[in-house]
């Protein structure tokens, strides 16, 4: 048995009121995304006033945000892994699979251009500029995945007739 055949095994036996483990798995780590996209929420509401200690918190949850995208892409991407099990079992979804590659791509290149941008302290007197873009951009960082998310719980519903909860 295969490696994507063992999974869409297991993920269609979900049905049943028994959950398997590896489910389990994928909302585990989709409760991990959560968790460190609500962290980067919550930095970016802080008050931006102090932009030194403002700056330092976002960076910080940033960093774990880049963390958790990182192991999903890899968790995802790799040769074998979760996307292309779909794609084995439902190549219809090949389209919206490609999408995902893309948007993995275009979260992970707005993550490292808000680092780099948070490494370079405002100018004096552009402080309160300087935290609105970098919120503009998080924002607009935050809805991207969103979307994703909502796009992933989407395609494992099309390949395998599993709901995997909003909550998460």
């Amino acid at each position: 048995m295969t490696r994507s055949r063992s999974f869409a095994a297991v993920i269609s036996r979900t049905l049943a009121p028994d959950e398997p483990p590896a489910l389990e798995e994928v909302r585990r780590r989709r409760a991990g995304l959560h968790a460190a996209m609500a962290g980067l929420e919550a930095a970016l509401a802080a008050p931006g006033a102090a932009a030194d200690g403002w700056s330092r918190t976002v960076s910080e949850a940033l960093d774990d945000l880049g963390e958790v995208w990182s192991r999903h892409c890899a968790d995802t991407e790799a040769p074998g892994a979760f996307l292309d099990e779909i794609t084995a079992e439902a190549p219809r979804l090949s389209g919206p699979v490609g999408r995902m590659r893309r948007e993995h791509a275009e979260v992970s290149g707005l993550i490292s251009r808000l680092v780099r941008r948070l490494a370079v302290p405002p100018g004096a007197g552009t402080a309160d500029t300087w935290v609105e873009e970098i919120r503009s951009d998080a924002t607009t960082l935050l809805g991207l995945l969103v979307r994703h998310r909502q796009r992933g719980a989407d395609l494992v519903y099309e390949a395998f007739a599993v709901d995997l909860g909003g909550g998460y």
